[in-house]
């Protein structure tokens, strides 16, 4: 089966490349972008099952990705207790834990609403938001202790919500008709925004932009996956989402695990303006003799050597 397909997609790949290849000496530049946008979704679905792909045209008009409300909701109460649980280790009151716990669980959905003006604050419209958030900051107040021995269950439960809360926002931003890259960037802002305010009100440098186990480029590697997969390759949405979850959770979890971080700035100003001067003075034939040079070097020495008879 795996073999069929195989062959199928190469029969396909050489017809649209040689349409592609015919319609070059007509349209010109205009056939890189049909390539881009007819050839190469045409090729994906070939590979991939019949059920899997649908009209690329209206594959981010379709009706939004439905998340289970009981995942949705975990989601949030992951984040807020990670919000609540920085609240208790400052020291704040009842009224700066709940803050954090609401901020960090709603704020990246709250941020991406309103950027995008369209469709109301989605976590002031349902209560239960809300009630699941100030559930988990009165756990963080009054049973620190319980949660810290609950740390492993509640960063899965963060992983999760990080690759359910980049498909939510991006398949948001698609239905209200943003382009590629906004609705990237709005996948990623709906998972890490919340962090970011907490950070903030902690009076601490926000933890996506350290060096870190990324957190961030997990988020960002995922809401491209989704956006591209759905608007681009017209992979039906509930398998775009599904692998795009799966892919953020796993490179955040590996992350954690084998201690990798992001990189960090790195200053090649130097290697880059002593480049040329390197090159010159590596130069095999900088030294050797012009063919000029040893004539007369050696008419010299026969000069010499008459002379000195």
């Amino acid at each position: 089966m795996i073999a069929a397909a195989a062959v199928h997609a190469a029969v396909v790949a050489t017809r649209t490349a040689s349409a592609a290849a015919e319609s070059s000496t007509t349209t010109g530049t205009g056939s890189v972008a049909a390539f881009v946008t007819t050839t190469v979704p045409s090729i994906v679905a070939s590979v991939l099952p019949s059920g899997m792909t649908t009209n690329v045209a209206n594959a981010a008009r379709l009706a939004g990705v439905t998340v289970p409300p009981a995942w949705d909701l975990l989601a949030t109460f992951g984040g807020a207790m990670s919000g609540g649980l920085v609240a208790v280790r400052r020291k704040f009151d009842i009224v700066g834990v709940l803050m954090m716990a609401v901020v960090c669980g709603m704020g990246g959905g709250m941020i991406r609403d309103v950027l995008l003006q369209k469709y109301g604050i989605a976590a002031l419209s349902d209560n239960r938001y809300l009630l699941v958030a100030v559930g988990a900051a009165l756990v963080a107040f009054f049973f620190a202790s319980v949660v810290h021995k609950l740390k492993t269950p509640i960063f899965y439960v963060n992983a999760i919500s990080l690759g359910l809360f980049v498909v939510v926002g991006a398949d948001k931003a698609l239905r209200a008709g943003l382009t590629l890259l906004p609705a990237i960037l709005l996948g990623t802002i709906t998972a890490t925004g919340g962090g970011v305010v907490r950070d903030l009100l902690s009076d601490e440098v926000p933890s996506v932009m350290r060096p870190g186990a990324l957190y961030a480029t997990a988020a960002l590697l995922g809401s491209s996956v989704y956006v591209l997969s759905v608007s681009w390759l017209g992979v039906v949405k509930e398998f775009a989402a599904l692998f795009a979850i799966t892919l953020a959770v796993v490179l955040r979890l590996v992350a954690v695990w084998r201690g990798w971080q992001g990189p960090v700035p790195r200053d090649y100003t130097d290697v880059v303006a002593g480049l040329p001067r390197r090159v010159w003075a590596r130069r095999p034939f900088r030294d050797a003799p012009r063919p000029d040079e040893g004539d007369d070097a050696e008419t010299e020495a026969e000069t010499e050597a008459r002379d000195d008879s």
